[in-house]
């Protein structure tokens, strides 16, 4: 069993997907549990967020497929900047998918949706405990 994240030290944390349910239901059930969340719809928007927040965030949970710029693209422009990063990916896509857009293996910390509370939330306690080098590992192409 996972042990929930102890929320007295509460994290930041980044939710870009371009679906508005998925951005909405991630940001309540992780307000719900005490984290400050914030949203972006697209790559471009997640990094002016990073950016411009007053606060460190220390997770960045991004969609794997996009239009504009997918989540590993997004993710490379992020760790340009933030090389430090803790990054979770998540998609609803199966793997071969995913290895088209160089998640080979899933071999990055990954949240498969949909998703429950509980897994959100262990995904996240897991992610938040790596250590900014094995959270950022830029995925193979």
């Amino acid at each position: 069993m996972h042990d929930l994240p102890d929320v007295r030290g509460v994290p930041s944390i980044l939710v870009v997907d371009d679906q508005a349910t998925v951005r909405r239901m991630a940001h309540r059930l992780l307000s719900e549990w005490g984290f400050r969340v914030f949203e972006a719809e697209t790559g471009e928007e997640a990094i002016e967020v990073l950016a411009t927040a007053r606060v460190r965030i220390q997770l960045v949970i991004v969609d794997v497929v996009m239009p504009l710029a997918d989540g590993v693209q997004v993710t490379r422009k992020i760790l340009e900047h933030w090389p430090d990063q803790r990054v979770l990916y998540m998609s609803a896509h199966p793997a071969e998918v995913l290895r088209h857009y160089g998640l080979n293996e899933l071999d990055v910390p990954f949240l498969a949706k949909p998703f429950t509370r509980d897994e959100l939330l262990i995904k996240v306690s897991d992610a938040l405990a790596r250590s900014a080098v094995d959270a950022t590992e830029r995925p193979s192409r």
